[in-house]
């Protein structure tokens, strides 16, 4: 446990050192307007933060969508070239998710005429999480870094955490050349019963069907999104599975769900479509579930708590997300192990980011 004990003393001696970003935000908006460049929701977060701060944004800036009004914000989305007259009077905060995407960015606005101390990067200011929630948290994150089964698990959850407050580097213990949601600790047999919570656009389900060599009992996607069901259809076409149009939660429901064409849809009480919902103790299958993997944008605690008798009665393997939410990293896996103490509990980490962390219970 001295490990742990030393990370977290790190991240408490270092969290005010670690970035300044939101100071320079603040002041340069004392000279110049803010333009944010990413018109995802990398770059509404940050819309949101510089709206409490005070801080007005002169538009969005994005080279695939522009010339139209942002619908979340009302704000304009226009191209690089509409600045140039007045580059002199803004800022720009890149909200850019991945590193090469980001460097190529930077390395546009560079050229347009941008000098580098006018850039900052939106990540690294609002992926980080305030050091009070780790004062709340600190134990609950001390309970699963006690249970885990095995030490790279434990390095990887620590390195995570680490990440979420001082957004320091983790691409040491990325899992690269693994599948994810297949970690090498993940045995298939032909007799797979693989349940995918968040089909998205049936790429894991395609790779599922890589990993058994297509030998496997069934494959049953739930997918709320009507837009990605033809898309599945249409690429699932040659393979056996079952479909079912609807979200997964703690009951049977309808939710307010942001379906907003990208990576980032989720339920949302604001959201522009309703999608049903139900429990997986609640439908019916055939044949018991043996792997569940679970993607689904923030719903995962509900979805797992409607799964309780599922877990208990047959232990199926479990690849469950753990990053939408910051109460992700410790509830699920202490959630996941109080339904059944039996699980081992592994932590893989499949980026250099907040993003793309994945707790198997096998």
């Amino acid at each position: 446990m001295q490990r742990f004990n030393d990370a977290i003393e790190e991240i408490f001696k270092n969290y005010y050192k670690s970035n300044d970003n939101m100071k320079a935000v603040l002041e340069k908006s004392r000279k110049r307007q803010a333009v944010i460049f990413g018109a995802g929701e990398l770059g509404h977060r940050m819309y949101h933060i510089l709206k409490e701060y005070g801080i007005s944004v002169k538009c969005f800036c994005d080279n695939l969508v522009s010339g139209r009004t942002d619908s979340r914000t009302g704000m304009e989305i226009t191209g690089l070239q509409e600045l140039k007259e007045d580059i002199e009077l803004f800022f720009v905060l890149i909200a850019v998710y991945d590193n090469a995407g980001y460097a190529s960015v930077y390395q546009q606005l560079l050229d347009f005429g941008f000098e580098s101390s006018e850039l900052i990067n939106v990540k690294v200011i609002v992926e980080r999480l305030p050091v009070s929630f780790l004062e709340i948290n600190v134990e609950q994150y001390r309970k699963v870094y006690g249970f885990l089964e095995d030490d790279f698990s434990k390095q990887v959850y620590l390195d995570r955490i680490k990440k979420a407050y001082l957004y320091s580097g983790i691409s040491q213990n990325v899992s690269c050349g693994q599948e994810e949601y297949f970690d090498g600790k993940v045995i298939l047999t032909d007799e797979e019963v693989f349940v995918d919570c968040g089909g998205f656009n049936g790429d894991t389900a395609l790779k599922f069907i890589d990993r058994t060599n297509g030998r496997y009992k069934k494959i049953i996607i739930f997918e709320p999104e009507i837009s990605k069901e033809n898309l599945i259809r249409e690429r699932m076409k040659d393979y056996k599975y079952d479909f079912y149009p609807y979200g997964v939660w703690s009951h049977e429901t309808v939710l307010r769900f942001d379906a907003s064409g990208d990576l980032a849809s989720h339920v949302s009480e604001t959201g522009n479509a309703e999608v049903k919902a139900r429990a997986l103790d609640e439908t019916v299958f055939e044949d018991a579930p043996t792997y569940i993997k679970m993607d689904i944008e923030g719903s995962e605690a509900e979805a797992l708590r409607g799964c309780r008798k599922i877990i208990q009665k047959y232990k199926p393997k479990l690849a469950i997300c753990i990053y939408h939410k910051p109460e992700d990293l410790f509830e699920i896996p202490i959630l996941i192990k109080e339904m059944c103490r039996e699980y081992k509990i592994v932590i893989r980490q499949y980026a250099d980011s907040i993003f793309e962390t994945v707790c198997y219970a096998i």
